[in-house]
């Protein structure tokens, strides 16, 4: 079709749908690829533009069959405009196959009282599972955002962390990612956590909401009356990646705060920089004068737990001091 290459493709009815879409995004992918090869360039003249579309459907029991295909390759050359059409196309495969699968898993990280050597509590942070399309949750919790399915990740990812914590003690916290985006969805339901919880043997007590910064938020009016609802159960509240989003100062002002967790940019490397050194001082101060607990992460060398602990800092979390890993009883 003119300057169009269009490949059509069918499979069985019985045959899973989404593998078969994966599988042929890959294909596509390659062949993408293999076009773009020097030698195959140099037989082409000028500097060939290439992009690819790709478009899905499924043929019905008297549906025109000619009308079914124009309107998908009609579908495939708009996408097409787009050149990452076919590599979202496979992320969006594997999402929804994720999702589908619940293939995601939660590790727990320690969150240290450095002054009374034991845990305060854990981060709960999810790992895909089986997948060779999202190299690490950053890219995922991305990419979902992007789709529009971040709520439904998010869902998935606070179900795992809290079904997964069975040894978490009385007295110790369990953080729980919470993103300003998830909380303005009309679908969320803040009554379904506690609920979870009961069936796990927790209680809202023992909960963090850690409000991270994957996006800003735009109105703190929803945000500080879910919020309200939450703490009126029992539940605490974290700032995340504090000194590093242009907004965390401003989101601690309005969200007050249990715990403030003090981005790694501030930490690395504090035992050396005067600047940083300065700071998290006045970020120490802050803190106690407010009564916030004020927790520093990414910690990875004596030197750096050394200095924070000099500082009065009262709370680490990094690798020196624990890396990802199972609960395992509260890992005291």
């Amino acid at each position: 079709m003119h300057n169009d290459l269009m490949l059509f493709f069918c499979t069985a009815k019985q045959e899973e749908p989404g593998r078969f879409r994966r599988e042929l995004m890959r294909s596509a992918r390659a062949y993408k690829q293999r076009l773009l090869e020097p030698a195959l360039r140099e037989e082409l003249p000028g500097e060939p533009l290439l992009r690819a579309g790709c478009a899905f459907g499924e043929f019905k029991r008297g549906e025109a069959t000619g009308r079914k295909l124009h309107e998908m390759a009609r579908e495939a050359m708009q996408s097409g405009q787009r050149e990452d059409a076919l590599d979202d196309a496979l992320r969006l495969g594997e999402l929804e196959r994720l999702l589908e699968k619940q293939a995601l898993r939660s590790v727990y990280q320690p969150i240290i009282d450095i002054r009374a050597h034991r845990p305060l509590g854990f981060e709960a942070l999810s790992r895909p599972v089986d997948t060779d399309v999202f190299s690490g949750p950053l890219p995922l919790f991305e990419f979902a955002e992007r789709a529009g399915k971040d709520y439904a990740l998010d869902r998935l990812a606070r179900e795992r962390a809290i079904s997964g914590s069975a040894g978490l003690a009385k007295e110790q916290k369990l953080f729980l990612n919470l993103s300003p985006r998830i909380i303005d969805a009309p679908q969320f339901a803040p009554w379904k956590t506690l609920a979870l919880l009961k069936a796990h043997g927790l209680t809202p007590d023992q909960v963090v909401f850690e409000i991270t910064e994957r996006s800003s938020i735009s109105d703190f009016g929803s945000v500080q009356r879910v919020l309200a609802h939450y703490r009126s159960q029992g539940y605490k509240i974290a700032i995340d990646d504090v000194g590093a989003g242009y907004s965390s100062l401003l989101s601690i002002v309005e969200l007050r705060p249990d715990y403030i967790k003090v981005d790694r940019s501030i930490v690395s490397g504090l035992h050396a920089d005067t600047f940083k050194e300065h700071l998290l001082g006045t970020l120490v101060e802050a803190a106690d004068r407010m009564g916030i607990g004020l927790i520093a992460e990414g910690v990875e060398t004596q030197l750096e737990l050394d200095k924070l602990i000099a500082m009065g800092v009262p709370y680490a979390q990094g690798y020196l001091l624990g890396r990802p890993g199972p609960m395992e009883g509260g890992r005291r």
